[in-house]
């Protein structure tokens, strides 16, 4: 399970592809969420994030991510 450093880094990481000014700096960590999306313990991350995750961009990461996985499950 995540932890709370791990939550922070998410936050930081989803406020610099959403808010960022620099391109590169967008693309670093549009890299670094891409893996997320598909890491084993991405669920309960998820809801950690909708939980206690003090960034919006953060929680709209959680919730896009929780439809995507939804949405793969209802195709099957």
């Amino acid at each position: 399970m995540a932890d709370e450093q791990n939550l922070a880094q998410l936050e930081i990481l989803c406020k610099q592809f959403y808010d960022a000014n620099n391109h590169e700096e967008m693309a670093t960590a549009e890299k670094t969420l891409v893996n997320f999306v598909h890491a084993p313990d991405c669920l309960p991350t998820c809801r950690l994030l909708l939980e206690r995750g003090d960034s919006s961009y953060a929680q709209l990461l959680a919730a896009t991510t929780l439809t995507k996985l939804v949405s793969e499950l209802l195709k099957l």
